[in-house]
């Protein structure tokens, strides 16, 4: 960016400038959609930081929002990043009837919590602390990998903590929160299931059950309301990040902050889908 913007003041930089050197980015040989994208968030938080302490008089760098490709887009796994959309999304997947109930149970918890679709179809019942409100487990991708946790733990919204009260009575004598109710020999629904009923929605290449992960950290970043921060959100997608001193975060970091989190984005959604 410094090339393009060089010594300019930040009442010079226009949000033009700032759109035209994210774009670049996200344009390059390597398709960098994510450094692109991370690039235009920062500079918001640069600005906001410099209109707090009166060094400059607007953040221009709000107006490039929604204005580049997602931050996921160059890895084939469709995710909806813009409020309006998501809450489109939320309703039809709220309206939809096309499956069974365990399925349609699952679909509609994928947003809240937004883990990988093979972690939340294995639930197990005894990973769920209901005294904590918590949901703690191993992520399947998580072993021998650098980049992720080996333990994850999930907060649970009130709301999710209802939804699963009432998934109990269904399913609360199985191992599996999602136990498949046919006569299969699968524990719990299969990974088709659930993306065969984003396609029977009017979704294929829009949004996926992993592309949850996705739309939560880009909204839960970007939109005013929430404001989280990259690290926050980081860990409770169970990526294993370093400190300022180089040590890596363990799996209650930050657990206060993200009990938080998962109330005010389960909120949000909320209210996303009753617009």
């Amino acid at each position: 960016m410094c090339q393009e913007i060089g010594d300019l003041r930040m009442d010079d930089i226009t949000s033009e400038m700032i759109l035209s050197v994210c774009e670049s980015i996200q344009n390059n040989e390597n398709q960098a959609t994510f450094v692109g994208a991370s690039t235009r968030l920062y500079t918001e938080k640069v600005f906001s930081f410099a209109v707090a302490r009166g060094l400059c008089d607007r953040n221009v760098a709000v107006d490039t929002r929604g204005e580049l490709a997602p931050a996921n887009s160059g890895n084939h796994l469709p995710a909806i990043t813009k409020p309006d959309q998501f809450a489109t999304l939320l309703k039809d997947m709220s309206d939809f009837r096309g499956a069974s109930k365990i399925t349609l149970e699952a679909m509609n918890l994928l947003p809240y919590v937004f883990v990988r679709s093979i972690d939340l179809r294995s639930m197990r019942w005894n990973d769920i602390d209901w005294d904590n409100n918590t949901w703690a487990f191993s992520p399947t991708k998580g072993e021998g990998r650098d980049d992720m946790v080996s333990h994850l733990v999930v907060p649970l919204a009130t709301q999710v903590i209802s939804r699963l009260r009432n998934i109990q009575s269904i399913t609360g004598y199985k191992e599996h929160v999602f136990a498949s109710m046919r006569g299969s020999s699968n524990a719990y629904i299969s990974k088709a299931t659930l993306v065969q009923i984003f396609h029977r929605l009017g979704y294929k290449d829009v949004q996926c059950a992993h592309g949850f992960r996705a739309s939560a950290k880009t909204l839960l970043m970007e939109q005013p309301e929430l404001r989280y921060s990259d690290i926050v959100t980081e860990l409770q997608l169970g990526h294993r990040i370093k400190d300022t001193h180089g040590g890596a975060y363990n799996r209650l970091d930050e657990i206060d902050t993200r009990v938080q989190m998962m109330q005010d984005w389960a909120d949000y959604i909320d209210e996303l889908r009753s617009r």
